[in-house]
């Protein structure tokens, strides 16, 4: 299953907020790991937008986090 289906689907069941989102953090992630910006200007508005989008992800991350722990507790009782 391509990853724009696993996505979607995840966004359907609640799992991510928005399939697109992610996208563009990999593709902000992809463009930092493979791009090589000549000018100092250009190296930091890459770095800059790298950091917003970990900072996203981050917050998706621990949103996740917050769904296990709900289903986890819903599972307990």
């Amino acid at each position: 299953m391509p990853a724009l289906d696993r996505f979607n689907r995840l966004e359907q069941l609640g799992w991510l907020p928005s399939a697109d989102e992610w996208l563009e953090l990999r593709r902000i992630r992809n463009e930092f790991a493979h791009d090589y910006p000549e000018t100092a200007k250009e190296r930091l508005d890459q770095l800059q937008l790298a950091l917003n989008a970990a900072r996203r992800a981050r917050e998706i991350f621990n949103f996740l986090g917050q769904k296990v722990l709900q289903r986890l507790s819903a599972t307990k009782r």
